[in-house]
């Protein structure tokens, strides 16, 4: 009976991600296996079908009329009805589109061409409009999965998933029938990004009904984080969810678990079955009885003998691009570990030391992926690669003439000369993304970067010289952060622009484990606190000593005019930073593409033809939406007062209680009756340009 390993959505579906692949892997060098299955880019291709699309539509268009007869709207239809009116442009291109966005993303033709390819992307998009307006107030995209004010706790995954929210529902039910899991199978669950923490919570929920014998198992470095942060309590409710949490590393814990399951049997009792794990590494397990939790011993894996990736499980052509690629981790870990932002430096579990494999064998992985998967395109998924290593395993794909071309990112590093990063090019690379965070030495300091903006513009120029595409991370308000050492990022981000081919400017968010939060008088903060919902401590927030605003506001137009030299957008898409649509435009354009590009006017969007619609498409608003927006705007500044000012509990009172509870107190209801006395009033109405809707 072999584990059946799921990665789940909302996350990138334009390339396969590497961690089920590697425990298959693992696993298939100990004589075990595991069938893999990506329900991530199979949600996307179930949500960008042109039928799923329209039957979005319908759902949009229906939800839209009926609340355009109501007399009057309460506070969430308020919202929900604003939500639906300013998606139906979108929807209105949906049903004027001609074919399928996943079409272009994998014709190795148009997907070269900007007009196709924007196109395509712009469908994509108003598809994923249609779907959060429909399922207001969740908002979805392939980095984003989202409650509208409320962040994810286990009260509100719980909601989520009792009043059949998720728009993958019916998605999901059809897998479950076709792969029911049988008594005993372990179904393990990769929650790798915040994105999939409603649709990993809403499969463990289905999961838990459909088959109650089934073993649980979910793992993934976003359940490190919780497990990290969360509380006793909601640990322990957690762990109600699942038979077992892997807490690092995953490889010879689902080995272990796997044998000690199979020796056992389905009718094993509880406390029996329990003394058979307690001692597999890196779980988590909830003792029966007491329901206290049980941390079992850590091991870290070591590099130089874990096998390849195994992707034999997932089709390569199914992604949403043109030609595939594989992801390959030849190091774990950060070799710096001291950034005051990142909680790597107080991780002490050894699983985020830096490890690196043996720089030959590495370079001879990447070559049998390619030989075996007929796959040219590599992204090395590392948090960073260090120079004497990346340079021996350059010199290593070099001797073996290997026809790859691959991506990562990079430290800023002196040891980068023009002779080492010639090899680096002549070994494939052809794209790296430097996270340089700020142009003010000062500043830098502060983060303690290691760095200084000479040396960045030094090995940035080595780099882009050397034909090697350049990216830029940087953000600002880093707690500190004068208006002077953001100009200088902006400055340095200006002077260096013609060797810099992509970038983006973050802002500021703390993490939890880092310098900054376990030493928060170090950096002017005066407190740190959680939402009442925030039952993860995923999003912690702050107070400065010396409350100023953002510093980021005074200087939007800079950031603007910085931001039109460059062809940029957001994930997955081309002109994002280190996206494989991105790479790809790279390779294919070289490295000045995205400048080029923002020389080439974009556009406007498609206005579909008069033509027969349904009616809740075409049909003026009966509420006039400029008012409405101004009204629940005035109501969510307040709202955001109330609910992000702490207590004396240390939280602040959101969660979806306070949220439900303030939109019925605090948003009046809207009636019918105030829209006929405005236009008594008012002989000229706007129009939308798209959709021709009155916006009042």
């Amino acid at each position: 009976m072999k584990p059946w390993l799921i990665y789940p959505p909302f996350a990138d579906p334009t390339q396969p991600y590497l961690s089920l692949p590697y425990l298959k892997g693992y696993l298939r060098s100990n004589g075990l296996d595991a069938v893999v299955t990506d329900l991530n880019v199979a949600a996307a291709h179930y949500l960008l079908d042109p039928r799923q699309v329209a039957d979005s539509v319908r759902h949009l268009t229906e939800k839209f009329e009926q609340l355009n007869h109501s007399n009057q709207l309460n506070g969430m239809e308020q919202l929900s009805y604003m939500t639906l009116a300013e998606a139906r442009p979108a929807a209105l291109r949906s049903l004027a589109a001609a074919g399928s966005a996943i079409d272009v993303f994998q014709d190795s033709n148009r997907f070269y061409q900007i007009a196709h390819y924007r196109r395509a992307r712009n469908q994509a998009e108003d598809a994923l409009a249609c779907l959060s307006a429909v399922n207001y107030p969740y908002n979805f995209h392939f980095n984003h999965a989202a409650h509208a004010t409320v962040p994810w706790g286990l009260d509100l995954l719980e909601s989520y998933f009792r009043k059949r929210q998720s728009p993958l529902d019916a998605f999901y039910r059809t897998i479950l029938d076709k792969y029911q899991p049988e008594p005993g199978q372990v179904v393990g669950i990769s929650l790798t990004f915040i994105s999939q923490i409603p649709e990993t919570f809403y499969l463990l929920h289905l999961l838990r009904r459909i088959a109650p014998r089934a073993f649980l198992l979910l793992g993934g470095t976003c359940v490190q984080q919780i497990l990290r942060h969360a509380s006793p309590l909601v640990q322990k409710r957690l762990l109600g969810l699942v038979d077992a949490t892997c807490i690092f590393e995953g490889e010879e814990a689902i080995v272990q678990l796997i044998r000690a399951l199979e020796s056992m049997g389905s009718d094993i009792d509880a406390g029996s079955r329990f003394n058979a794990l307690r001692e597999i590494p890196n779980l988590l397990l909830r003792e029966p009885g007491t329901g206290e939790l049980h941390s079992n011993p850590v091991q870290i894996t070591n590099l130089n003998r874990n096998p390849q990736p195994d992707y034999s499980d997932l089709d390569l052509n199914n992604y949403l691009a043109p030609s595939p690629t594989l992801l390959f981790a030849p190091t774990r870990g950060c070799y710096w570990n001291r950034c005051s932002f990142c909680d790597y430096g107080l991780n002490r579990s050894g699983s985020h030391g830096y490890r690196e494999m043996d720089a030959a064998e590495a370079a001879r992985c990447l070559a049998e992926l390619s030989a075996t998967h007929n796959v040219q395109n590599f992204y090395l998924s590392v948090d960073v690669l260090s120079p004497k290593f990346a340079l021996a395993m350059a010199r290593e794909l070099f001797a073996l003439k290997a026809d790859i071309k691959w991506s990562a990112d990079f430290r800023i590093e002196p040891y980068y000369t023009q002779e080492r990063c010639r090899m680096l090019y002549q070994s494939g690379l052809r794209a790296v993304a430097f996270g340089i965070e700020s142009g003010s030495d000062e500043l830098l300091r502060s983060m303690h970067k290691g760095i200084t903006s000479e040396q960045i513009c030094s090995v940035n120029n080595t780099f882009h010289d050397t034909g090697i595409a350049t990216a830029w991370m940087a953000f600002t308000d880093h707690p500190g952060e004068t208006r002077p050492q953001l100009q200088a990022t902006l400055k340095l981000i200006q002077n260096q622009q013609t060797s810099i081919d992509l970038f983006i400017l973050g802002r500021f968010g703390l993490t939890g484990g880092s310098d900054i939060a376990a030493c928060p008088e170090k950096y002017g903060l005066k407190q740190i606190f959680f939402c009442k919902g925030d039952d993860f401590r995923l999003f912690p927030l702050f107070e400065t000593k010396a409350q100023k605003s953002n510093t980021s506001q005074y200087d939007e137009d800079s950031i603007a005019r910085l931001s039109s030299g460059f062809y940029l957008d957001h994930y997955p898409w081309a002109g994002a930073i280190s996206t494989y649509h991105s790479f790809l435009y790279f390779l294919k354009y070289g490295q000045r593409v995205f400048r080029d590009l923002a020389k080439r006017p974009l556009r406007p969007r498609h206005v579909p033809p008069k033509g027969k619609f349904p009616k809740g498409l075409t049909i003026p608003p009966s509420f006039p939406i400029s008012r409405l927006r101004r009204n629940c705007s005035q109501f969510m500044e307040h709202f955001w007062q109330r609910a992000l000012k702490p207590q004396k509990n240390g939280q602040t009172p959101l969660d979806e209680d306070f949220f439900n509870e303030s939109l019925e107190k605090k948003l009046q209801p809207f009636h019918r009756a105030n829209f006929k006395t405005i236009k008594k009033r008012h002989t000229g109405e706007s129009r939308c340009p798209e959709s021709g809707e009155n916006t009042g």
